[in-house]
């Protein structure tokens, strides 16, 4: 008779093997720890450029159709603000404001944004604009606002003729903080009007407010304010007073934009509390640390830095755009 003998694991072998098993383990779980890092960091990143990207795109778009010298920087707890050309690295200045024209109205002679100066007289304060069609101007801007359909341009749009510093010429202008109407200022070179006439496709308009100055051949429609800002450098409690945001501790770091306000109607944008606060305000970008403007000759260089922190790790991009 055979007598088979079975042979039993010891207790160093046992340990021997749990020992190497918790290696491969460790070293299992140090892999997958670093493919789930490698893959996190591809998808911020990745969302973090496009993100950046878009918001440069939209806001350069927008800037497009600004008056070049209304462009100023705003410090919202002083209620001070420069021309942009005269701000040199001053971290005050966290606004940046401009006034947008009627640019989506410009097509198929709609809006030419010319005067006929033979036709116009600056005694009567009127000015006889060629290709304006009254009716469509007025519809294109209503919709892109959301105003009521029967909100006539003399509530909506006010005048500003390029003159002299179409191009953001600031030497052009003799007292730049009375220009606009921004934050409780005059308007001196924005002017409201009445319409009084119309033959074809041109208009006349009488001026309200205009008592100096010259009437020139180019001018603006001046349809809107705009401002661009974080929420960590403006007073968090004045956006209660704005209808199409809420926000928390943790949207400092978002990046907002106003629009839908008039400065030469006494308005500002809704969380400020220099003038009336009036319009809208839309979300532009999460995890924002910085955003910053200057002037280089005509054009505006925009720079924006995208931030995120998860424990050890931080991810940033910086991007750059000129708007023209």
């Amino acid at each position: 008779m055979v007598k088979i003998m079975r042979k039993s694991f010891t207790l160093i072998e046992i340990i021997f093997v749990i020992v190497i098993l918790s290696f491969v383990l460790i070293g299992g779980f140090q892999i997958i720890g670093k493919l789930y890092l490698r893959n996190y960091l591809v998808k911020q990143t990745s969302k973090f450029e496009f993100s950046s990207q878009q918001v440069l795109d939209e806001l350069s778009g927008i800037l497009y159709s600004r008056i070049p010298i209304s462009v100023i920087g705003y410090d919202p707890i002083k209620h001070d603000f420069k021309y942009i050309g005269f701000i040199e690295d001053d971290n005050n200045y966290t606004v940046l404001e401009w006034i947008g024209y009627a640019k989506d109205a410009m097509v198929d002679r709609n809006l030419s944004g010319f005067v006929d100066l033979y036709g116009s007289d600056r005694d009567s304060k009127t000015i006889s604009c060629l290709d304006f069609n009254y009716s469509f101007v007025q519809e294109v801007i209503n919709n892109k606002f959301k105003h009521p359909l029967t909100r006539d341009l003399n509530e909506s749009t006010a005048i500003i003729f390029a003159g002299n510093f179409d191009r953001g010429d600031e030497e052009a202008l003799s007292d730049y903080n009375d220009s606009f109407g921004w934050h409780g200022h005059k308007h001196e070179y924005l002017f409201t009007f009445e319409k009084n006439s119309s033959g074809g496709g041109d208009v006349n308009l009488t001026l309200n407010n205009f008592t100096h100055g010259n009437i020139y051949e180019k001018f603006y429609l001046a349809e809107s304010a705009y401002a661009v800002a974080l929420v960590k450098d403006l007073n968090s409690s004045l956006f209660n007073n704005c209808k199409d945001i809420n926000l928390s501790q943790e949207d400092n770091n978002t990046l907002v934009l106003f629009y839908n306000y008039r400065p030469w109607l006494g308005k500002t944008f809704c969380a400020d509390n220099k003038g009336t606060p009036d319009g809208n305000v839309t979300v532009l970008a999460h995890n924002v640390r910085s955003f910053k403007v200057k002037k280089v000759n005509s054009h505006l260089e925009l720079k924006i830095e995208l931030f995120k922190s998860k424990g050890d790790i931080n991810i940033s991009v910086s991007k750059q755009k000129v708007a023209f």
